[in-house]
């Protein structure tokens, strides 16, 4: 269970592989990571959740976590490729209003410049 990470241009993309749970002690690792890459200068930020198939509040929070930490810095965050449940989750929460959302990798790189 764990997330890889990879760079196109000046964007770190995240494809996240695994379930956000309760116990997942890897999305506070997530944020951990996002953390070091701000403080490298990264701004721009790309979550794949195609394979996020369970969103749970410790989950959802460390998104929020993310997105309020590079928005402070001045950077950007989107996520794509979201399964219906995950976006049916953050309709019902109004994260969906909050989160900057693309359908693709290469729709979501065109909006950072």
């Amino acid at each position: 269970m764990e997330f890889k990470t990879r760079e196109i241009n000046d964007i770190a993309i995240y494809d996240l592989e695994w379930e956000f749970k309760v116990i997942d002690e890897m999305s506070v690792a997530l944020h951990k990571h996002v953390k070091s890459q701000l403080e490298k200068g990264k701004r721009h930020f790309l979550f794949n959740l195609r394979d996020v198939t369970y969103l749970e509040s410790l989950g959802l929070g460390e998104m929020v976590g993310c997105l309020i930490s590079i928005s402070n810095l001045g950077g950007k965050l989107q996520l794509i490729n979201l399964l219906p449940k995950i976006r049916l989750m953050l309709e019902t929460t109004g994260l969906i209003n909050v989160f900057e959302i693309a359908d693709d990798e290469e729709t979501a790189i065109k909006k950072f410049h």
